[in-house]
C-alpha cells in the first residue's frame, strides 16, 4: 500500500515536472516566433530594397565621374604650377 502511494506521488510529481518543462520550452518556442515576426517587420520597414538601391546608386555613378574628371582637371593644373615652381627656383638657383 506505501509502495503504490510512493510509486503514484512519484508519478505524478514527474508528469508535473514534464509538463512544466513541456510549457517552458512552448512559451520560449511562441516568444521566438513572435520576435521573429517582428524582426521581418522591421526588416522590411529599415532596410533599402534592393531595386530602390540601384536607382539611386545609378545617379551616383553619373556624379562620381564627374567628380573624378574635376579632380584630374584640379590635379593637372597643381602639377603644372608646381612644375612652373620647380623651373623658377632652378632658374634662380643657376645664377
Amino acid at each position: 500500500m506505501i509502495d503504490q502511494a510512493v510509486f503514484n506521488w512519484a508519478v505524478a510529481l514527474s508528469g508535473f515536472l514534464g509538463g512544466w518543462v513541456l510549457k517552458v520550452i512552448w512559451d520560449s518556442i511562441k516568444d521566438l516566433q513572435k520576435s521573429l515576426a517582428e524582426m521581418d517587420v522591421k526588416m522590411h520597414r529599415d532596410f533599402v530594397q534592393r531595386s530602390d538601391f540601384k536607382d539611386a546608386m545609378a545617379g551616383m555613378h553619373d556624379e562620381m565621374l564627374e567628380l573624378k574628371v574635376d579632380m584630374k582637371d584640379g590635379f593637372r593644373e597643381v602639377k603644372e604650377m608646381l612644375t612652373l615652381l620647380n623651373g623658377r627656383i632652378e632658374s634662380k638657383a643657376d645664377k
